[in-house]
């Protein structure tokens, strides 16, 4: 039976072993659990009913149903859940759309299992989190799909930040999460959780990952 103070991930993935090693790595720690594994995004709906998980950990590639579509089926009607993708970026784009269709954030599937954990950690926070690898492959790909009105839209939003709250947000691209970036600037976890809701509120962002894409937008 599931203990109530532990985060509750559901692991979604058509390569059984790959779920089965990722559910190895979670259940290491002592506040999260795997309720339940998928191997088709055609499951994750009645999965999700069933086992109520705070975190979808999801692959982008695979039958049936990808996890795109199922962020874009599944975010609206379940608020509570935060959706997690895992990616081996070998196909541009599917995790913009994820993003664009409500996903956290993303990670390789190869990323540090501590990287993976912090992630499922930061998002079931309701913040989100992406790996410093995956950060530089968004940043390109942003880049590489920008226009002009986007960029000076981008650039407009850096303007109305303070000089503080600018060098956060170029920080942001990086994947540094809040307690490294607090090192890096000698500042509290708390300041920089501040500051970065001030920049969502601002620009009217939901999460640090629109913070980034704005950034990568912007060409700085």
């Amino acid at each position: 039976m599931s203990k109530p103070d532990r985060i509750r991930v559901l692991v979604v993935d058509d390569d059984r072993m790959a779920a089965a090693g990722i559910s190895a790595i979670l259940g290491t720690t002592a506040d999260i659990e795997v309720v339940g594994t998928c191997a088709d995004g055609t499951e994750v709906r009645s999965a999700v009913d069933a086992h109520h998980p705070d975190v979808v950990l999801c692959d982008v590639r695979m039958p049936s149903m990808d996890g795109v579509a199922v962020v874009r089926r599944l975010h609206g009607s379940n608020p509570d859940v935060h959706f997690l993708m895992m990616t081996a970026f070998d196909e541009d784009g599917r995790v913009l759309e994820a993003i664009g269709a409500g996903a956290d954030g993303f990670l390789l599937k190869d990323d540090d299992p501590t990287r993976i954990i912090d992630a499922i950690r930061a998002v079931a926070a309701g913040d989100a989190a992406f790996s410093p690898r995956a950060a530089r492959q968004l940043t390109e790909w942003v880049q590489d799909s920008r226009t002009a009105d986007l960029r000076r839209d981008a650039q407009a939003k850096l303007a109305m930040l303070t000089e503080r709250e600018r060098e956060y947000a170029l920080a942001t691209v990086t994947g540094a999460s809040d307690s490294e970036l607090a090192s890096r600037f000698f500042v509290s976890e708390t300041t920089i959780k501040s500051a970065l809701t001030s920049i969502r509120t601002k620009w009217g962002v939901r999460t640090r990952t629109d913070v980034a894409v704005v950034v990568a937008r912007a060409g700085n």
